[in-house]
């Protein structure tokens, strides 16, 4: 036990050809090595646990190796490489810069880069976190990096590049590390369990890298607390269960319940998810990110954004076959709006249930959908009339019609409701056998018929009519609005410009029905209405008192007069 070593520590690259998932850092350090262009300075950014300290330290010791190979790597025979990899190079001089971030710390070390290195060509200076400096020692700093001595090398890192002083950012070569990919970090500890004889199951290794977020430091300190609680037997069961992650079969399952419109299962689930401890919003996020995956998986050319080992990538494949793509499509939409509202929900569980419940009935809407598509027009047969029938007799024979599929509808279900209602009013009426029958046929053939255009006379006629109409019902107010309005026409849009607001509020209250008898008049359903208020008026019945009594004198100068003469007072 007193000789165990952490994973982080113990599988810490030494080599440039050991670095995980860095490559395009790794190459260009190589490079600037072997042909001997290094720069004064180096800024590393990135996330925590992706190679920036160690890059520094590798980068610190080959450049000191007499002996670097055509590759750029260190020997690791030679006294400098010895001493770097026990600890003991005095080359190498590190700062925490979190703990030492101030300007007395900064000026020890200044003056200690006037020394040279008692072994080797360079001495190299690591700052680590540089981003904690504060400004004073930031600006203590400038100098010394702008122009150090031929054999000081800098290396800065950091987490948060945003804080860091254009200054000195203009002063150093900049790499930014990337996080490492699941299956990169999964492979690496994939080699760490070979060398320790740790047996494991793939989907658990997989667990962990995603775990780690992108960092292998926090993925070999996972790795050690899986083997010591699996016991050199890493199943994924047991990693998910110690790891508190959700298992991702919940959500394959979930998803298959949605294709199927199984609302209680899914509820069924959901509450079992919640009785293991798991959290409402970890849920919603988890289950976007799996349809986020099937919706990805539906191409081959996109597969390859799954960061899942291959045997769970053939189980994406197959589901996102079942999922059409329209219901993917809504169903993250729904699940990023609930995400939204989370936070701000006071009952979190019903608002997770109610998308649920959305979710499950999606396919049902898509289902819908397409069945009206394919019975998108419906072309009505009527049966001849019969000879001694009474109209209300026809109109029963119109409720079992002939229905076949034909071309794309001409009129929209609202003409048709209208049309309908018109026809049983007028059969209603009383009138003779032949003239009911003529009114039916009639009504029928005007279903199938194209809105009819429109013109300015037209409008006019029919909200001269429509006026009418109310002034007889005693509607007089609105009778006397509407005549005495602007009126254009553009475009199916009628704009009727009124003088106040008391006449806008009043036809807002009634616009709907207005708008309704004026496509029933004008047989046109694509009519819209428009209300504005006279832009002259808008601004004339802005007056105040003072500004009303200014308004008369300007029109009569000896109102004023009289009010000075008479010493009079305004009564504001």
């Amino acid at each position: 036990m007193d000789n165990f070593i952490v994973s982080a520590r113990k599988y810490r690259p030494q080599h440039f050809n050991t670095v995980v998932g860095q490559s395009h850092i790794t190459n260009t350090l190589k490079n600037a090595i072997v042909n001997k262009q290094l720069a004064q300075a180096y800024l590393f950014c990135g996330p925590r646990g992706v190679g920036k300290t160690t890059c520094a330290r590798i980068f610190a010791k080959t450049i000191n190796c007499p002996d670097v190979d055509a590759k750029g790597e260190a020997c690791d025979k030679c006294d400098s490489c010895v001493s770097f990899n026990s600890g003991a190079s005095l080359n190498v001089y590190e700062l925490d810069a979190a703990s030492n971030n101030s300007v007395e710390d900064i000026r020890n070390l200044v003056d200690q880069v006037r020394f040279a290195p008692q072994l080797g060509e360079y001495k190299v200076y690591i700052i680590d976190e540089v981003h904690m400096l504060s400004t004073a020692a930031f600006n203590a700093f400038l100098k010394t990096l702008e122009e150090p001595p031929k054999h000081a090398k800098f290396i800065l890192a950091t987490t948060e590049k945003h804080k860091i002083i254009p200054t000195i950012l203009s002063r150093c070569q900049v790499f930014n590390f990337n996080r490492i990919k699941v299956e990169d970090i999964s492979n690496h500890l994939a080699f760490m369990a070979g060398n320790e004889q740790v047996s494991f199951e793939p989907e658990a290794l997989h667990v962990i890298a995603q775990k780690a977020d992108g960092g292998l430091r926090d993925a070999c300190s996972i790795f050690d607390q899986m083997v010591a609680f699996t016991g050199n037997h890493l199943t994924y069961k047991q990693v998910v269960e110690n790891l508190h992650v959700l298992d991702y079969d919940y959500y394959f399952k979930i998803t298959d319940a949605f294709l199927k419109q199984g609302l209680p299962d899914i509820m069924i689930t959901f509450d079992d998810i919640l009785k293991r401890g798991f959290d409402g919003h970890n849920f919603l996020i988890g289950l976007g990110e799996h349809l986020r995956n099937l919706m990805v998986s539906k191409d081959p050319q996109t597969i390859v954004l799954l960061e899942v080992s291959e045997t769970l990538k053939q189980r994406y494949t197959q589901q996102a076959q079942a999922c059409p793509l329209n219901f993917l499509l809504k169903a993250l939409a729904l699940i990023s709006k609930t995400d939204v509202n989370y936070k701000s929900a006071k009952n979190q569980r019903l608002l997770v249930e109610m998308a649920l419940m959305q979710l499950t009935f999606l396919t049902a809407s898509a289902d819908a959908e397409k069945k009206n598509d394919e019975s998108e027009t419906l072309t009505v047969t009527q049966p001849a009339a019969v000879a001694g029938t009474t109209g209300i007799q026809k109109i029963s024979a119109l409720k079992e019609p002939e229905i076949k599929f034909a071309q794309k509808p001409t009129v929209s279900f609202d003409r048709l409701k209208i049309k309908s209602e018109f026809s049983l009013n007028e059969a209603k009426s009383g009138q003779n056998g032949k003239t009911e029958t003529s009114s039916v046929a009639e009504e029928k053939n005007d279903i199938v018929a194209v809105n009819k255009d429109v013109e300015f006379d037209d409008v006019k006629a029919a909200i001269k009519t429509y006026a009418e109409q109310k002034q007889q019902q005693g509607a007089r107010q609105l009778h006397a609005t509407l005549t005495t309005s602007g009126l254009s026409y553009d475009e199916s849009v009628i704009t009727l410009t009124i003088n106040n607001e008391t006449q806008r509020e009043l036809l807002q209250n009634m616009k709907q029905d207005f708008l309704d008898e004026l496509r029933k008049l004008l047989h046109n359903n694509s009519i819209t209405l428009q209300v504005e208020i006279s832009r002259q008026e808008s601004q004339s019945k802005a007056y105040k008192p003072a500004d009303i009594f200014k308004s008369m004198v300007e029109r009569n100068p000896a109102l004023l007069e009289l009010k000075k003469r008479f010493d009079l007072e305004i009564d504001y």
